[in-house]
């Protein structure tokens, strides 16, 4: 995945001669509101080597559904397809911390130690409150072991130690083993599964076709993963270690790597989840939640100066894409790039998911939800209402 501003130069250059192709005509299906704007869509996954894909567009009550293929891979993108949604798991996973501090079950401000007994955890953990995991101001990094903890089952307290890099709510450091954690909390508090605790408090409530574990979910129906550069053929990933095994009981110690990017589901149930978020009528949530969840908390600095992050939500203030603050999340995971947005003064929502993309960046946002949010923003949905 190219890091840093050199890389994405190779990358790019690299891209026409080495990625697998869609196809001339990607586009295999369109349902609901008509496309007007279909070729620059079609450019936007050629340009980007989308392989199967589901984008969903939403604009006053209305919504078009465009599912694409490719050839070699062949991977082909229907209804009700299951994606692996890598990060945008996040923005679920602010929302079910918001629901349960409704609740008085949870505390943002309240240190995340006083929910262990363990005094290797409390220390392991001390000063940092639900407030900074969400927003990503906890000042723990990923450390290169990450994975290999994860698949042992090492609790997090043996990672803290050399992840714990800066003072809790001093600068901002995008972190995914700082967002599992929050699973561990919701197991101490709950006494549940982390994916019972989603079940319980979002995905059947909304009546979500959802999942935190792949081993739940049909494996003929997830869309499997490639990356395209360096693309090595026959090396798809459909369901990760990680979601291969079922979390039948609770391990607060050991279950930090689900609730940062594990989420099974389809465009649809993504598509009532993120409505909930961007509606005034919101009966799901508090208003006052969802203001939290919205609210800016940190920015990406230099890098990406466009962006910044609330509690589970990226921020995007780009006039490239819209005149107004974008706000949602993005999904790098195996050689997807997804993307679940909205528009906030006018609604618009566009969820884009795939089996294979360029994963060149533009600072911290992935290219190909940049064109995507600025051809639907700026050029597909105004031409629904003219």
């Amino acid at each position: 995945m190219p890091t840093t501003r050199f890389r994405n130069i190779l990358y790019r250059a690299a891209l026409p001669f080495f990625a697998p192709r869609c196809g001339k005509n990607p586009v295999t299906h369109i349902a609901g509101h008509p496309i007007f704007c279909r070729n620059s869509f079609i450019h936007i996954i050629r340009k980007h080597h989308v392989l199967g894909s589901s984008t969903l567009l939403y604009s006053q009550n209305q919504n078009s559904l465009i599912l694409t293929s490719s050839v070699t891979p062949a991977h082909e993108s229907s209804p009700d397809t299951l994606f692996r949604v890598a990060s945008i798991t996040k923005t679920v996973t602010a929302a079910v911390a918001m629901k349960l501090s409704d609740s008085g079950i949870l505390d943002l401000n309240r240190p995340v130690s006083e929910y262990f007994t363990s005094e290797n955890e409390k220390d392991s953990l001390k000063n940092i409150t639900l407030r900074h995991l969400l927003s990503h101001t906890s000042g723990i990094v990923d450390p290169p072991d990450l994975e290999y903890a994860l698949e042992n089952r090492l609790p997090f307290s043996t990672l803290l130690p050399s992840a714990r890099r800066y003072e809790p709510g001093s600068s901002f450091h995008y972190s995914n083993l700082g967002f599992g954690l929050i699973g561990c909390i919701f197991e101490q508090a709950v006494g549940l599964p982390v994916s019972s605790v989603f079940d319980r408090y979002i995905f059947d409530p909304m009546k979500m076709n959802a999942s935190l574990e792949g081993c739940r979910v049909p494996l003929n129906k997830i869309m499997p993963v490639t990356r395209i550069l360096p693309y090595r053929k026959n090396k798809d990933v459909t369901v990760t270690s990680l979601g291969s095994v079922r979390l039948s009981d609770p391990d607060p110690l050991c279950h930090y790597g689900h609730t940062s990017g594990s989420l099974y589901t389809d465009i649809g149930s993504l598509f009532t989840f993120f409505h909930m978020l961007s509606s005034n009528d919101n009966h799901y949530l508090s208003a006052a939640s969802v203001d939290e969840m919205k609210t800016e908390h940190a920015s990406y600095g230099a890098l990406s100066p466009t962006l910044s992050y609330g509690l589970g939500l990226l921020r995007i203030n780009d006039p490239y894409i819209s005149d107004h603050t974008v706000y949602g999340h993005q999904g790098f995971a195996y050689g997807c790039v997804d993307g679940a947005f909205w528009d906030d003064a006018t609604g618009n929502i566009i969820i884009t998911l795939n089996g294979g993309c360029s994963e060149a960046r533009i600072g911290r946002l992935g290219c190909s939800n940049r064109d995507m949010l600025r051809w639907a923003f700026r050029k597909e949905l105004p031409a629904w209402s003219e």
